[in-house]
């Protein structure tokens, strides 16, 4: 017996190895892929806006909150309500859901509209013009007028207290205009541990009058959560450009369409709002953090 326990003994490693290597062979290429170390920028921050702000990653329990403002120029009704929210925002919300459940990652996504009928005084307003488009330092009251038209004080304390009343840590605001328009996110870029608040602009149709492509408002919901843009229509990133055509060519931070089901959410993108510790590192070239200008 004492025999047997030592030859045990000397096997016992060898045996450890085999079980661990072979208990190995069902772990899928992810698992065994480490965090990249960069080599050519500073890390994520150099590129995606990660982790800041009061929507960091997109997991747990977070609610979206479609709120439809009426400005100088525009205005909401039932009928039109009903039917962006049905049909052009939630279909595109479940979208999201589908594909955190196929990767498996915990995520409680819901989502609500604030309801306030037309003709009550605290119906959503913005007293002036909401522009189409994106412009600096213009509209950049919008949040603070909405949360006063409803009632708040502040838009800080709005926040505070709808995360108390919804029981959630994370609130993605999707302010929509009833005219046409290019929908654009205002998130935290600023690394300064104050969680400033983030939202979206969307419109019920896109700048050219058609019907609204539903993957636009997605894809800057995404930016609330770290997500960062995969084209280049300012022509700083000509090399980076062509490099996600072959990497990510249907991304949904690089191109929209009719429907999201028709768009992925790649590697890069799925890292940069929390559904994966891994920055690819085919992304982590010169080519990739190159601007115009830096050749000489």
């Amino acid at each position: 017996m004492l025999h047997i326990n030592k030859i045990f003994i000397k096997i016992f490693p060898l045996i450890l190895c085999l079980i661990l290597l072979f208990s190995g062979c069902n772990t899928t290429a992810d698992e065994k892929i480490l965090p990249h170390e960069f080599k050519y920028s500073d890390g994520i921050t150099a590129y995606g806006f990660t982790d800041i702000g009061v929507c960091k990653k997109l997991t747990g329990k977070v609610y979206t909150l479609v709120i439809f403002l009426d400005d100088d120029e525009s205005s909401w009704n039932e009928e039109a309500r009903t039917e962006f929210y049905g049909k052009k925002y939630f279909p595109s919300i479940n979208y999201l859901s589908g594909q955190a459940e196929k990767r498996n990652i915990e995520l409680d996504l819901q989502s609500g509209q604030y309801t306030t009928r037309q003709d009550l005084k605290t119906q959503p307003r913005y007293n002036g013009k909401v522009n189409s488009a994106f412009v600096s330092a213009s509209n950049n009251d919008i949040l603070e007028q909405t949360a006063k038209t409803l009632g708040y004080t502040n838009a800080d304390l709005m926040h505070a207290m709808l995360k108390y009343n919804l029981e959630v840590k994370q609130i993605a605001y999707v302010i929509v205009l009833n005219k046409p328009g290019r929908a654009y996110a205002v998130y935290d870029s600023v690394y300064d541990n104050y969680n400033a608040l983030e939202y979206v602009v969307a419109f019920s149709e896109n700048e050219n009058g058609q019907d609204y492509i539903g993957s636009s408002v997605l894809h800057e919901l995404l930016h609330l959560f770290g997500a960062a843009d995969l084209y280049d229509d300012k022509g700083i990133y000509t090399e980076r450009y062509k490099l996600c055509g072959k990497l990510f060519p249907n991304d949904i931070m690089r191109r929209s369409a009719i429907s999201p089901e028709s768009l992925s959410i790649g590697p890069l993108t799925a890292c940069l709002i929390g559904w994966s510790e891994n920055f690819p590192a085919e992304c982590d070239c010169p080519e990739w953090w190159e601007r115009r200008g830096d050749r000489s």
